[in-house]
């Protein structure tokens, strides 16, 4: 999806074949979605320090990976309860049912946290690079199995320091 061909290939059983890699589009997509609410928070104006602004965004940080472990603890089971080269209708299911919930509800929560005091406009690209990620996966749920969705989001997330958001790709 990003300049490299899907190895992958559909058989009759409607199954995807692919090789073995983990998949992570599970924690991805909560990541994205969880940065996605994270940009629509409020945020003070008030006069802060360095040091002070670099505790918010530890706290900030610190509360958006709990909050993305949690939907990891929904999102993880939903993706090995699939298995290895599960049919496309199991796939859509737990997408739509379990997954991209979960994710919405994470972005929610990271919605309420405020953004990090002249941290906005990172935080509102991870954002948008997270909503494009959830966008993504509900518009084609097998690319939850694949772990295309979110590479974008995690590589400016990861550095940032989400790195319990979209951790398994």
């Amino acid at each position: 999806m990003y300049g490299l061909p899907r190895v992958e290939s559909i058989i009759p059983s409607g199954r995807i074949l692919r090789p073995a890699r983990p998949r992570g589009l599970a924690l991805a997509a909560t990541l994205i979605v969880g940065l996605a609410a994270a940009g629509c928070g409020s945020s003070s104006t008030g006069g802060t320090s360095s040091a002070s602004t670099s505790g918010a965004k530890s706290e900030f940080v610190a509360k958006a990976n709990a909050i993305c472990v949690k939907t990891n603890a929904v999102t993880e089971p939903a993706r090995l309860k699939l298995g290895y080269a599960p049919n496309l209708a199991r796939v859509d299911v737990a997408v739509k049912k379990t997954i991209a919930p979960a994710i919405q509800a994470e972005i929610t929560q990271i919605k309420a946290l405020p953004a990090p005091s002249g941290e906005q406009a990172e935080v509102t690209n991870i954002v948008n690079l997270a909503t494009d990620g959830l966008a993504m996966l509900k518009r084609d749920p097998a690319i939850f199995e694949v772990g295309d969705a979110f590479l974008k989001f995690q590589k400016v997330a990861h550095p940032y320091g989400l790195t319990s958001c979209a951790a398994r790709l």
